[in-house]
């Protein structure tokens, strides 16, 4: 081979090295930063967040994503919701129905199963303390913000009065006033109320679900009634776990909307 011809051999080797890299480098999937996973939401709670037979046709995690989605961001919903469950057994399954997930944030919801008492059962009091239930709130927000995930905490919906819920409740000495159809709420309005305070003192991010399921039926032809499923008065439904998603729709575009926002620029120094 003459000395020029050497060269024009190495420039070729060359060239196919580099459209073979070339070619390799676009058979690379894409990288995590371009096409990151999806924004990750899970749904804790009992029966009011749960799908189960005789529930709403859908409940409110399933209607998140889809509104979230229809607004073009990229979510996955994952509803943890377990019947007949309190903020005691929420903090136990945490890990294996929760943090096991990697979420973003997770919605947070309890206190009609805490402040419920089974009179049925000889029971005088709620299943949980008012004490028991912070503590147990409190654990979950520590745990998931130590993970780095942004909790979410939810009031619980108020009830209403209904013959599948209730008689065991009319002993007078358990002071429900049945003549009042918010009577119910005796005690879970201070459940929800303390939810309150916990998302104020530890800046969580708050949907009062109680407060708004209220002022809706103050609107003049509404009731808290319709929101719930009939003969029921407890559990959300069609029309009320719609409402949820709204409204929590409305919270997670501002948060994720935020979160797009570019940085702003530095200030120039003189």
């Amino acid at each position: 081979m003459s000395f020029s011809g050497f060269w024009r051999g190495l420039w070729l080797a060359l060239c196919c090295l580099a459209a073979a890299a070339c070619h390799s480098d676009s058979a690379v999937p894409p990288t995590s930063a371009a096409h990151p996973r999806p924004i990750r939401i899970v749904a804790l709670g009992d029966s009011t967040t749960e799908a189960w037979e005789g529930n709403a046709e859908r409940v409110y995690p399933e209607r998140l994503a889809v509104a979230l989605k229809a607004h073009g961001f990229q979510v996955e919903v994952i509803n943890a919701g377990l019947s007949d469950t309190t903020s005691a057994q929420a903090v136990a399954r945490l890990d294996a129905d929760v943090r096991r997930f990697d979420p973003d944030y997770v919605i947070v919801q309890f206190g009609i199963n805490d402040s419920w008492i089974d009179a049925n059962e000889g029971r005088t009091e709620p299943r949980l303390t008012l004490d028991q239930y912070t503590a147990n709130l409190e654990a979950i927000v520590s745990a998931l913000r130590s993970d780095g995930a942004t909790p979410i905490l939810m009031t619980p919906n108020p009830m209403r009065w209904s013959e599948q819920y209730g008689a065991e409740l009319r002993d007078p000495a358990l002071g429900f006033d049945f003549a009042d159809p918010r009577g119910i709420n005796r005690l879970l309005d201070r459940y929800a109320e303390r939810v309150r305070e916990i998302a104020q003192r530890e800046n969580v991010l708050l949907l009062d679900v109680a407060a708004r399921f209220e002022a809706y039926g103050r609107i003049p032809g509404r009731r808290v009634d319709d929101l719930l499923i009939e003969n029921d008065g407890i559990h959300p439904n069609d029309a009320g776990h719609a409402r949820i998603a709204e409204w929590l729709t409305e919270m997670f575009i501002a948060e994720l909307a935020a979160d797009r926002a570019p940085a702003p620029a530095p200030v120039a120094r003189p």
